[in-house]
């Protein structure tokens, strides 16, 4: 209590409540002991070895030349990138006015469906795509329209696929900047008759981070460009640290290697490492782009809290485009799958053939929920300052040099209780997506809740009581749902899994990247929709957990 005397008549008492050092709080540490140690082990270790590598390796430093074949590389994966945010950007132009301005039972009908749909597996979604281009293989010739390995039509096919895998991003984003914009400025507007020149000038913004969003996600993936031998940089990370050398150059996926190869695995990797290294260097500048124009956003629109007029209503044509699209992206690989089967559909026999691997990957999914669930609480107690920006930089570096990393980490003499069995992979999908479950508790340390907070401080409460008893039992859903999304991803992560195998437990991913190759196979195509159905609980659980977490 400190008393503010201001001359000689009046006084004022303020009560200024003391803060503790966050180091001799013995309470706060204990608390966040938990969430310090799994984004130690997930983030900060391969963080720091990727650093470490890139500072202190001789071999990254001597092979970080520009050569023609590097900066082709580089080029063709950014063209490749920015063609495929561009064509899902204008794919989720209807869907984001719907999601913004259209009648309410649609707009929850695509506030379900679209996440679903960005959580398919890439590989299996990509290997959908390439059933439809074989089933229509004779009506495509005949226009002229030839599906060559690498050539032109095979890059526009993956370009699509992507692009179909992807645009719910933007849809999301500029939907849900649609939805907060001022009424009053939108109905002033309307009456000036230019509604929608000041709407679109408003969504440049978000707009432009969908962009980039999707660039650097887009260029982060092989999976979908690998099977036909079209090159990029994750392609050639990948080549590299199996092989140790970088492919031919005139069609750098599918001509005999050259180069020296090696079996030295610390080779390989600070060579796969040099490799990638200008894409790490692309992906962030284009997430602190993203990340500019999202605050950028925020600071200049307002929610938007009244309700619209009929005027500022999507056009017809917008929901009805925005549906076609959704069926179209959804059902058509799926849709494709199924034709292509050689035998009869099978539940039974499908569960029978891969129950094994699928009851190894809902076991690592299940592991990664509860340290992701264990991570939020402990975060949403007692916060500690940059575990969002180390967790979001984990996630950027991508799947490929994680594993990599946590390679070169845990596969060592007295480790293998980490490398051969689940804390490897578990550690390794943390570190990919644990960003969720921080959002999640990121979101309990807002101007509301920090009152409470302060409330119950002055009631004498520490950390521990207060999240127990006022924090988790209103963020409970959102928590879970955050650590359920992470581990949905998990069962269909694509790049990490492929390059950390053998894995103990066994999952579906390796066996479907073996089977990718196979034009039609019956086992991968069974896969594929034993994989695109595994999203489907968890994301029913993650839409059942966002209304008492709406109403909280």
């Amino acid at each position: 209590m400190f008393v503010l005397q201001l001359g000689p008549v009046r006084e004022y008492a303020y009560t200024v409540p003391m803060k503790k050092s966050r180091f001799l709080d013995p309470a706060g540490m204990a608390i966040a002991m938990p969430a310090a140690l799994l984004l130690g082990g997930a983030c900060v270790l391969p963080l720091g070895w990727l650093l470490f590598t890139l500072v202190g390796s001789e071999q990254v430093r001597a092979e970080l030349s520009i050569s023609s074949f590097r900066l082709a590389m580089l080029a063709r994966t950014l063209l490749y990138g920015i063609s495929v945010a561009v064509l899902a950007t204008a794919m989720a132009m209807p869907a984001a006015l719907v999601l913004g301005r259209g009648p309410w039972w649609l707009r929850r009908l695509l506030w379900v469906v679209l996440p679903a749909g960005l959580l398919m597996p890439s590989l299996a979604y990509a290997y959908g795509w390439s059933q439809f281009v074989r089933l229509g293989r004779e009506q495509f010739a005949a226009i002229g329209v030839v599906f060559d390995p690498a050539g032109f039509w095979d890059v526009t096919r993956c370009t699509w696929t992507l692009a179909g895998w992807l645009w719910p991003i933007p849809a999301i984003l500029v939907g849900l900047n649609l939805a907060r914009m001022d009424v009053g400025v939108q109905q002033q507007a309307a009456v000036d008759g230019a509604l929608w020149r000041i709407t679109l000038r408003q969504l440049v913004a978000p707009a432009a981070a969908s962009l980039a969003v999707v660039t650097l996600l887009a260029t982060q993936e092989f999976a979908v460009y690998e099977p036909t031998g079209i090159s990029v940089i994750a392609t050639e990370v990948r080549m590299v640290f199996e092989t140790g050398a970088f492919s031919g150059l005139a069609n750098p996926m599918t001509v005999p290697l050259g180069g020296q190869m090696t079996s030295d695995q610390a080779s390989r990797a600070a060579a796969a490492v040099a490799t990638g290294l200008p894409l790490i260097v692309v992906t962030l500048a284009l997430a602190a782009v993203a990340a500019w124009l999202g605050v950028r956003t925020s600071a200049t629109d307002q929610v938007a809290l009244a309700q619209w007029p009929r005027a500022m209503n999507a056009p017809l044509w917008a929901d009805i485009v925005a549906v076609v699209v959704m069926l179209v992206m959804l059902l058509v690989p799926v849709w494709s799958l199924v034709v292509s089967l050689r035998r009869p559909l099978s539940p039974s026999t499908i569960w029978t053939e891969f129950a094994p691997e699928l009851g190894g990957a809902a076991m690592v999914a299940g592991i990664v929920v509860v340290a992701c669930l264990i991570l939020a609480l402990s975060m949403s107690a007692r916060w500690i300052r940059g575990g969002l920006v180390l967790a979001g930089l984990s996630f950027l570096v991508g799947g490929q040099f994680l594993a990599i990393a946590a390679i070169r980490l845990w596969n060592r003499p007295g480790l293998e209780w980490v490398y051969d069995a689940f804390p490897v992979t578990v550690l390794l999908y943390l570190g990919r997506f644990g960003w969720l479950a921080l959002i999640g508790a990121w979101g309990t340390w807002g101007k509301g809740w920090e009152e409470l907070r302060s409330m119950a401080a002055v009631d004498g409460a520490g950390p521990l009581r207060t999240a127990m008893h006022i924090v988790w039992p209103v963020a409970w859903p959102m928590l879970l749902a955050g650590a359920l999304l992470a581990g949905a991803l998990s069962l269909t992560e694509v790049p990490a899994t492929v390059l950390l195998q053998p894995s103990n437990p066994q999952v579906l991913t390796p066996m479907l990247m073996t089977w990718v190759h196979m034009a039609r196979y019956d086992p991968m195509i069974e896969a594929s929709l034993l994989m695109m159905a595994s999203i489907v609980v968890p994301w029913l659980v993650v839409v059942l957990l966002s209304v008492p977490a709406k109403r909280r």
